[in-house]
């Protein structure tokens, strides 16, 4: 029961975040704007995460779970019916950062939540942000049937998050005492190299992982199955993959290797094909990569650098993610070729790294 309610957390914020992707070829014809003009959203969207989870992890301890977890539901709320009422680009725009400044309040302190758990499931937690994904594509075909504009999703959010910004005003949440990210400290915690290590994995994935899915919707051909259901399809083999990732992980060796090597070919036949099952397909190898490896960095790296760990990870994973999905967003109107070879060359440089993990640094 400990798990249930950190597992929600994280699984609200991704029915939010993981509409995005669905939607963006949605936005971009209602705005007529380009394709880089529709990269901008996410853009938006990851730099307030970027910019919160630095915040959340130099203040969560002033702030305490139950504020920080109020304030996250405020700031999405804000947020999404900013979308939903934006009557133009720019107004979008502004709902996404606002939006995006609150993830680092619910996913860091989500986190934080289950850490006080005596029996704390990271599998499930990180599990529950696929079902998210899973979901909001099926949310998303629900609520635009049923009203006639996709835009209202995002009201169906903003009830959901008033709905749990008054729970939690109500409910009694455990104290934290976990030692506060302090951004001097990055630089002494790099002299661990096992830090820095798993840090560089776990940002290369997600790069790679969030342009992947960012832009496969607007990338893929139309046939056999439409985006929306390529999506859930996506998350579902996705969540299955982290669900089961302690299971895999004991029948193989060097799940990263393995898996970033299958991935390579699953992007190389996407950017020959587009077809979109393939992109399905590379939601199963995908889901476990995060969990593996992070899991194996907790165990490796100095102990007094895991405060630190967990909260570079969370802003600098959302940090690469940005870079490389707009940088996507940019070249797609140029080249759909040129833009998929940046996943698949990050993807070839963290099957090279993974060596590493077969020197008894993940196992």
């Amino acid at each position: 029961m400990e798990n249930l309610l950190p597992m929600f957390i994280i699984f609200s914020y991704s029915l939010v975040l993981n509409s995005m992707a669905p939607l963006l070829k949605s936005f971009k014809e209602l705005f007529e704007i380009s394709t880089f003009a529709s990269s901008l959203l996410p853009f938006f969207s990851l730099t307030g995460t970027v910019l919160s989870n630095i915040l959340v992890g130099l203040y969560i301890n002033k702030l305490g779970l139950k504020r920080s977890l109020i304030i996250g539901s405020i700031l999405t709320i804000i947020g999404t019916i900013t979308v939903a009422f934006g009557s133009n680009y720019y107004i979008t725009l502004l709902g996404m950062f606002v939006f995006g400044l609150s993830t680092g309040f619910g996913f860091t302190g989500g986190t934080t939540l289950l850490s006080t758990s005596k029996k704390a499931n990271f599998g499930f937690f990180h599990g529950a942000y696929g079902l998210g994904g899973v979901i909001a594509p099926f949310v998303i075909i629900l609520v635009e049937k049923s009203t006639g504009n996709f835009k209202n999703v995002y009201f169906v959010y903003s009830a959901m998050f008033i709905l749990f910004s008054i729970y939690a005003f109500f409910r009694t949440f455990p104290d934290i005492k976990t030692d506060t990210f302090k951004l001097t400290d990055i630089k002494f915690a790099f002299n661990d190299k096992s830090f820095a290590f798993f840090l560089t994995l776990l940002i290369l994935y997600s790069s790679a992982e969030i342009g992947t899915i960012t832009w496969a919707g607007t990338s893929m051909k139309q046939e056999f199955i439409n985006s929306f259901m390529a999506y859930t399809l996506f998350w579902s083999l996705f969540t299955i993959g982290r669900f089961t990732v302690n299971l895999i992980a004991k029948f193989v060796g060097n799940l990263v290797r393995i898996n970033t090597f299958t991935l390579a070919i699953i992007i190389i036949l996407f950017i020959l094909t587009k077809h979109p099952v393939l992109f399905v397909l590379s939601g199963l190898f995908l889901g476990p990569i995060f969990p593996y490896v992070q899991s194996n960095g907790i165990k490796s790296i100095n102990q007094k650098y895991i405060p630190i760990f967990n909260g570079a990870t969370y802003a600098f994973t959302s940090l690469g993610g940005n870079i490389v999905s707009t940088t996507m967003g940019i070249v797609l109107d140029k080249s759909i070729f040129i833009a998929w070879l940046i996943p698949l060359t990050i993807v070839l440089i963290i099957f090279i790294l993974s060596r590493k993990c077969a020197q008894n640094l993940c196992n």
